[in-house]
């Protein structure tokens, strides 16, 4: 049968992603008011050597180092160094070969071929093979396990589907059409394991470096693996990753010189980043807002929920969040500069005197108040900056800031108004994860069936027209009726010693360091 969705096809569409494991991890950016690009060049050949110092602001003492399992920043830099994917994507969601050298689907998009890279070995000096990638796909499948990806593939994949055609061919066979698979694997949560592994301590993969010490409530380390495929590479001796939690302190570790990375980097602080330190971002890495129960009251009535959009003065709402950036948008979660973006969509005007006329229609006596539950940073600049455009609309947020270290155990899924920021995901992921009926994300509880409909019709077809305009239309009822508030995007910014050279991010807090060197 003739191949119609291959690996050229899928690099020209640009369709991969995230799939967005550490989606609430992310922050403003800028620069004096100028936005720094996501580069990590530097003139001249990379240096070898070094150890490279670097503070992550969460850690959890529950976390482990499993790469089917990584689900938060230091667990996701163990999975994106010590390990492989088939599939790589960069920032724009173009897809580029890792274990893969190539990929194709029949016209169906019901099989996927993958064609592994000849000569990887893992860190104990065992070729990969195809029955490492079938192993490593079916404990993702087993529910006991609770996988990061179990929720994404789960719907397309069973174990019975996948198949070792040969040494170095591995074959899925789903039970419903997905033109999107390699965007799905290109997360770390689907990084390659070693046929048979169950001790993660040793962190046996095929990445460029290994795991030589592993506290996740506190630090781990990382030492150059000499046998990587990628010929050169790595540059770095050793990684060390420390936990600072207090913005403020993580700040004056880079400032100072006793870090050379530190991530999360939030609002003004962003303008701080000066001298022998500088922002490294992604422009568009996740949107800002505010998300409520929509099924519940009082937030069931939509006329409430469009009174707080309209209620919402979005630029100077980013100005806060995001100063240097500003990019506004409507309320869906897809950039204004993403390929699917529905063209001639606008974001809703700030307009207290309309928010005032839905009010009253919604039968609210006086002012509108409710409770929305925020940790410090990114999220709490939105809620707060909310606050206080809403006002004149006759809308009350009553701000509570709540711990970071408790808000995903008591606030998150529970409260029903937060201040969130959601990592930029692929439409493919986005939509159904965060709007679909039983979506892993679905944080507003919206249910909608024909927007269900045009997401399945979208994600089965390869006809990449016909996948704009479902998707559109998607979008559009998102824009008319989810219950949130999203006033624009920001950065994903980490602060960096500018001898630092050659990081390369990806979204969904995805940082891969094989390139990176100190100059």
């Amino acid at each position: 049968m003739t191949n119609v969705i291959n690996r050229r096809t899928m690099l020209k569409a640009g369709a991969g992603a995230a799939l967005g494991v550490g989606l609430f991890g992310l922050a403003a950016c800028g620069d004096d008011g100028s936005p720094a690009p996501a580069a990590g060049g530097g003139a001249g050949a990379p240096k070898k050597g070094g150890t490279l110092r670097w503070a992550v602001a969460a850690g959890n003492a529950t976390q482990v180092a499993d790469p089917a399992k990584a689900g938060g920043t230091m667990p996701l830099l163990i999975a994106t160094n010590c390990y492989d994917t088939l599939v790589r994507a960069d920032e724009n969601y173009q897809l580029t070969p890792a274990l893969a050298t190539e990929w194709s689907s029949t016209p169906d998009a019901l099989t996927w071929t993958f064609k592994l890279r000849p000569g990887v070995k893992f860190h104990d000096g065992s070729p990969l093979t195809a029955q490492d990638v079938v192993y490593s796909f079916k404990r993702i499948l087993d529910p006991a396990l609770a996988a990061v990806g179990l929720a994404q593939i789960g719907p397309y994949l069973q174990a019975s589907g996948i198949a070792a055609a040969d040494q170095s061919t591995v074959k899925l066979t789903l039970t419903k059409p997905n033109a999107f698979i390699p965007v799905m694997v290109s997360h770390a949560g689907f990084s390659i394991v070693k046929d048979g592994t169950t001790d993660f301590s040793k962190g046996n993969g095929t990445g460029p470096f290994t795991l030589t010490g592993f506290d996740a409530a506190a630090r781990t380390s990382l030492a150059r693996f000499d046998g990587y495929w990628q010929d050169g590479k790595p540059y770095l001796d050793a990684i060390q990753i420390v936990v600072i939690a207090e913005d403020a302190t993580r700040l004056q570790a880079v400032t100072s010189g006793s870090q050379d990375v530190v991530d999360n980097i939030t609002g003004a602080n962003t303008l701080l980043l000066k001298g022998s330190v500088e922002p490294y971002m992604l422009k568009n890495g996740g949107w800002v807002g505010l998300t409520m129960f929509g099924d519940t009251a009082p937030f069931d009535n939509h006329k409430i929920i469009e009174a707080m959009q309209y209620a919402a003065d979005r630029k100077k709402i980013m100005s806060v969040v995001a100063p240097g950036i500003d990019i506004i948008s409507p309320d869906i979660p897809i950039p204004p500069e993403d390929p699917f973006f529905p063209s001639g969509l606008q974001p809703r005007p700030y307009d207290p005197d309309r928010a005032k006329a839905l009010l009253k229609e919604a039968g609210v006596p006086g002012t509108f108040t409710f409770d929305v539950y925020a940790y410090e940073g990114d999220k709490l600049d939105t809620a707060v900056s909310f606050k206080s455009t809403a006002e004149a609309a006759g809308i009350n947020a009553n701000v509570i800031t709540w711990p970071h270290a408790t808000f995903f155990t008591d606030i998150f899924k529970k409260k029903p108004a937060i201040g969130i920021s959601v990592a930029r995901l692929h439409i493919s992921q986005a939509l159904p994860r965060l709007y679909s009926k039983g979506g892993d994300l679905n944080i507003t509880h919206f249910s909608n069936p024909q927007f269900d409909q045009l997401v399945a019709q979208a994600t089965a077809t390869a006809d990449e027209a016909k996948q704009k305009q479902l998707f559109s239309d998607a979008l559009t009822i998102v824009n008319d009726g989810a219950a949130n508030v999203i006033p624009g995007w920001e950065g994903q910014v980490y602060g960096k010693n500018k001898r630092v050279q050659g990081l390369d991010a990806s979204n969904g807090a995805h940082m891969y360091l094989a390139g990176a060197h100190l100059s």
